[in-house]
């Protein structure tokens, strides 16, 4: 027995310095790999910081376009009815207020389905993604009223022409239909500042994000 431990004993000192170098060149490799690992999660993080970023600053100018288009659709909106009310209240027969889209069937939209088919929406917080998903939704919402009450203004007021007193009935008031119409402006103006609103908040939030 004492002469087969001598034998190993012997065995060992003879590999002892091929075995250390061996376990050094693990050590290294694992070393080495553990590195290789870290770097790319690192370069992996920052190529995601840089994507993230970019989508922020893609979607910054979107509600920008809403904040420009909707300032102005509000001030010449209360303007007509604030014109028209004050009329009303004189017990006189004012045109009827109406807006028009300069040069669009509709109010500016940006896809939201593009952010998301392009997996834009892996960037974003999930909170920050479900309210800019709930904002889109409301501004394509907004977007398909307009388009209703254009058709109508189109069909059956525009048609017919500076004739006031279609508009109005014998005793001088609204015909329901036309007052419904008018409602349906006011309608508008109350859905655009709340996406007002709501997009000046997600722009400060994204700034913030970014």
């Amino acid at each position: 027995m004492s002469s087969l431990r001598e034998r190993i004993a012997s065995g060992y000192a003879a590999y002892r310095a091929s075995i250390g170098k061996f376990v050094f060149e693990i050590v290294i490799v694992f070393i080495g790999v553990t590195a290789a690992f870290a770097l790319e999660g690192m370069r992996q993080q920052a190529d995601e910081a840089r994507y993230r970023s970019s989508i922020i600053s893609a979607l910054v100018p979107t509600l920008d376009d809403v904040l420009r288009h909707n300032a102005i659709f509000e001030r010449e909106t209360e303007l007509k009815l604030a014109t028209f009310d004050a009329a009303i209240a004189r017990h006189e027969q004012p045109a009827l207020p109406i807006f028009r889209e300069p040069n669009a069937e509709r109010p500016p939209v940006r896809v939201w389905d593009a952010v998301v088919s392009t997996g834009a929406a892996r960037a974003l917080d999930p909170d920050l993604l479900f309210q800019l998903a709930q904002f889109y939704n409301r501004q394509e919402s907004l977007g398909e009223r307009y388009v209703r009450y254009a058709t109508f203004t189109e069909e059956h007021v525009l048609t017919l022409g500076s004739d006031r007193t279609a508009f109005y009935d014998a005793s001088g008031k609204l015909r329901p239909e036309f007052a419904a119409y008018v409602d349906r402006l006011r309608d508008l103006l109350a859905a655009s500042r709340s996406l007002t609103s709501q997009a000046r908040t997600l722009r400060s939030e994204l700034t913030q994000h970014g």
